[in-house]
């Protein structure tokens, strides 16, 4: 068993050239993410690519297995970076899990 919130992630390319971001996920011991329609295996980080001067929306889903965290509300953070440009954002939200 494991506990999965899911997450809406919007991302806005303001360039006018294609960019590669990596979302991370941090400070939720034990968790990983996986993003629809990215065909990769679960993990603490995911690289996607943003078209030129489009917003790109994500459904990310974020997996802990039980017993790792504290029950109730927990923080996490998402960490976006272009690696090319270090540019980096971030933002602070929660994991939900029965008490």
């Amino acid at each position: 068993g494991s506990i999965r919130n899911g997450y809406t992630v919007k991302l806005l390319n303001k360039v006018p050239e294609p960019r590669t971001v990596v979302i991370s996920l941090h400070d939720l011991p034990g968790a990983t993410m996986n993003v629809v329609g990215i065909d990769l295996p679960d993990s603490v980080s995911v690289p996607v690519t943003l078209e030129p001067d489009r917003a790109k929306s994500l459904k990310v889903y974020v997996r802990q297995p039980r017993g790792l965290g504290t029950a109730g509300v927990q923080a996490l953070r998402f960490t976006v970076e272009d690696r090319s440009t270090l540019e980096t954002a971030e933002y602070t939200t929660t994991f939900e899990s029965p008490e």
